[in-house]
Parts: structure tokens; sequence; C-alpha cells
């Protein structure tokens, strides 16, 4: 039986999927385990990489010599939903899988990707199954680190969502800053986007996702494999 390779390679970390057919067999952290893996366990037919680095880790590369295809995401390659980008040689892989993603599950429907991680990442894929664009903000630890890194006295506190809407220390207030802070501005970005489109889906992924999904009252859907989801959609045009 041969296997779908899907490998998202972020600016921290990289996750990979392993899928048959439409389905994600086994999520794979980390180069060594998922080099044992393929090696021992799957046979790949077709290996897909999104990487949001400027290089990718030679030992990636060696596995197009154990596939059928072996495809890097990029702006040259054909895709299931058209690009309407100024600039798609600077779009990011993730971005643009994880629009393939949301796309695959809500075909022919308006749909909000938010990416939520080292940055967060908002995108637009239209009904008519094009990508619109979209728009770029710090995370939340970034914004964390950027009030310590840059001012004198203020300290690095941890992530943490508090109850109370105004904090009752520095730490509180710095928390609440970044991360209420965050809240609004997604939730002013999707008004914004329903007010100009209408009725639309809103997937969140990304690592820090866990932080706004229970925060919306709005009908969302959390999809935290939404780039390999849509990797593996990728893969299809080539098979």
């Amino acid at each position: 039986m041969t296997y779908n390779l899907c490998i998202d390679i972020g600016n921290t970390k990289i996750k990979s999927g392993i899928f048959r057919n439409n389905s994600l067999i086994e999520l794979i952290f980390g180069l060594d385990e998922l080099l044992e893996k393929i090696s021992r366990q799957y046979q790949i037919k077709n290996c897909i990489i999104s990487s949001t680095r400027k290089t990718i880790p030679q030992n990636i590369k060696k596995i197009k010599y154990i596939t059928e295809n072996f495809i890097i995401l990029s702006d040259k390659i054909n895709l299931p939903i058209k690009i309407d980008y100024s600039t798609p040689k600077t779009l990011g892989r993730d971005r643009i899988a994880a629009a393939i993603g949301a796309n695959s599950l809500f075909p022919n429907q308006n749909c909000i990707v938010i990416d939520a991680g080292t940055c967060i990442t908002y995108d637009f894929v239209d009904k008519k199954n094009i990508f619109r664009g979209g728009n770029i903000s710090p995370g939340i630890y970034m914004r964390l680190k950027a009030m310590h890194d840059y001012t004198s006295n203020l300290p690095l506190v941890d992530l943490v969502v508090n109850d109370n809407i105004l904090g009752k220390s520095t730490e509180e207030a710095l928390q609440n800053g970044a991360i209420r802070g965050t809240f609004l501005e997604i939730s002013s970005f999707i008004q914004l986007i329903l007010d100009k489109y209408g009725s639309s889906n809103v997937i969140f992924t990304g690592g820090d996702a866990k932080y706004f999904v229970n925060y919306f009252k709005s009908a969302i859907f959390a999809d935290q494999n939404l780039v390999l989801v849509g990797l593996n959609e990728i893969i299809k045009k080539y098979e």
C-alpha cells in the first residue's frame, strides 16, 4: 500500500502527515522521526513540501529518490485554486496550503483562514475558489517578546488568558494587551470580510489557535492540520 507524505516546514517546527487517499493516518513531528517512519513503515508514492524557510534540510530532499512524485510548493506549480496576488513569489507557502485546505473543506464557499503561529496570517478564499489575499501581523508571543525587548523595564511574561478585562498588575496588563488585543484584531478582521463579501466560513489553524477558538461566539471551525490537508489536495493534481 502506498501513501502520500505532506511536510510543513514552519518557522520553528517541522510537521508531517501521512495520508492514504483523503485520510490523515499519522502525524509526525521532527525530522529524525519522519525519516525513520518512512524508511521502516510507509511506502511513500507522492511527497510535497511547504516551507517558510529560505532553505530546505538536505535530508528531506533525499526523499525524492524514493518517491514517484516529489513536489516543492511554489508559485510555479498547478494549484486547485486561483491566486489573485500581486507578488505570488512572496506569498507564504503555508498560506497557500491552508487556503487550499479550507477550500477543500468548504468548496464554492467564502472562507476566512486564520493561522495563529509565530505570526498570525489572515487570508480569504472566495466562493469562486479564488485566493483574494490577506494580512500578516505579529503572533501573541512575538508581541509579548517585543514589549520586553524594546523597553527597559517591562518583563517577559507567560502566555496566560486572564479573567480580568483590565490587568491588575503589569504582568496582567502585558498579557491582556497582547492576547485580548489580538482577540479584538481578529474580530475586526472577520467583521470587515463579512461586511465586504458576505457570509463566510471562519477556519482557525496554527499552534496558538487554541487561545482563540473558545473566545469567539460566532460559528467557527478549527483544524490544526489545515496546511497538511491543503498539501494533500495539491498532490491530487499530480497523481
